[in-house]
């Protein structure tokens, strides 16, 4: 646990739809043409950006700006002030939908250098989701939020629960000093996911990834059928392949 000598500024990030002729999930011919593929999804980006005192400031600001036709989501990041760290990290992250109300948050700090010195500023330790917080089961059919894209995807596994991590705790804490800095931390407080791309030549190309809980949201439109039968099937496949490692290699699969 660390000294709170350090005050916080709270970054908004405000991201709108990208202009197009009708907002629904596609696949960007366009793209494919320049990368070789796409996924089925839509353009944000980043319309406006924010420096706020205290959370309660932020809040305000998001409350102004909900509501506007354009606008897409709504991220808070809470940095240290008065010194340097990771480019990307930081004490907390907000994720607010675009009627203003708090969709999901995570207070796990990810700060373990500050000033050029090793040290966690707050608990960064991740102890498990309460379950009561998790709005998607298993099979649930999301967005995940990019940069600037947002792309369907499918829930394989949900973040790990507070019963499943006290005894991977506990394994930690046998381990001793020389291994803290590897204890669980906010890149555990995440979903599984399974996704799918078309390539230039028609071919479905599928993978997982492992999204922050405050990326992953309630599909914006109806998702078309098409993509959401892809989508289970792509699961299936993987959770096919997964069984078949398992029963060749034991459960140390390899992600």
């Amino acid at each position: 646990m660390g000294t709170r000598n350090y005050k916080s500024i709270f970054i908004l990030h405000v991201y709108k739809f990208e202009p197009c002729e009708k907002l629904a999930y596609r696949v960007d011919k366009d793209k494919i043409e320049r990368k070789g593929y796409a996924e089925p999804g839509f353009g944000i980006f980043e319309s406006e950006t924010g420096f706020f005192e205290s959370l309660a400031q932020t809040e305000k600001q998001i409350r102004k700006l909900a509501n506007d036709v354009d606008t897409y989501s709504f991220l808070v990041e809470e940095k240290p002030m008065g010194g340097t760290f990771y480019t990307g990290d930081a004490l907390s992250r907000r994720r607010y939908l675009r009627d203003g109300k708090l969709w999901q948050k995570c207070e796990v700090s990810g700060i373990r250098r500050f000033n050029g010195k090793n040290v966690d500023l707050g608990d960064t330790g991740f102890y498990g989701r309460d379950l009561k917080t998790i709005p998607f089961k298993e099979g649930d059919i999301v967005e995940i939020v990019g940069q600037d894209f947002v792309r369907l995807a499918i829930i394989w596994n949900l973040p790990p629960s507070v019963e499943y991590m006290k005894p991977i705790w506990e394994r930690h804490r046998t381990r001793g000093k020389d291994f803290s800095f590897i204890h669980p931390d906010d890149s555990d407080d995440a979903y599984t996911v399974v996704y799918y791309n078309v390539s230039n030549d028609g071919e479905i190309g599928y993978g997982h990834s492992h999204p922050a809980v405050v990326n992953v949201l309630p599909p914006s439109f109806p998702v078309p059928r098409k993509f959401a039968t892809e989508l289970r099937r792509c699961l299936k496949m993987l959770q096919d392949e997964c069984e078949q490692y398992k029963s060749e290699y034991g459960n140390d699969i390899p992600f």
